[in-house]
């Protein structure tokens, strides 16, 4: 699982907005560099843990959900495109890979769309939700 910490901002009915902290593109944060980190818009998730305003949480991911969601958003464009370019090229030439790559991409998006579509309305997103633990060390050679 891909897990980050983020803070409730909002409760909205049985779901939450949530801030995730998510370090920027480069690892000079952690060493004082610029100290600038990605703005990212609020999430929503199902606030099944009944999480409050304020509060630290864990959000999860499952491991192969990132990829497939790559698969899908750059795999089937680039696999119809070369599709359509290659189907295009040997009916009419150079002018008609061009068209059947264009063809390939209008198809990919219409599919990417459809997909998009059946998805949000069958579930919600796989993401899970924890309350981060707080951890209170007593003693400086206490474990913990």
């Amino acid at each position: 699982m891909t897990e980050h910490e983020a803070v409730v901002m909002r409760l909205d009915g049985d779901h939450a907005w949530l801030d995730v902290n998510v370090a920027s593109g480069c690892s000079s944060c952690a060493q004082g560099g610029c100290g600038g980190r990605a703005k990212r818009p609020p999430q929503r998730v199902r606030n099944t843990v009944g999480a409050r305003v304020g509060q630290r949480v864990i959000v999860s991911v499952p491991e192969g959900a990132v990829l497939r969601a790559t698969l899908w958003s750059y795999g089937l464009p680039l696999m119809l495109m070369l599709l359509g370019a290659a189907s295009g090229l040997t009916l009419a030439g150079d002018a008609g890979a061009v068209a059947g790559t264009v063809a390939g991409l209008l198809l990919s998006l219409v599919a990417l769309r459809f997909v998009d579509r059946s998805a949000g309305q069958a579930r919600e997103p796989l993401v899970s939700m924890r309350i981060k633990d707080v951890v209170v060390q007593l003693h400086r050679n206490a474990p913990v």
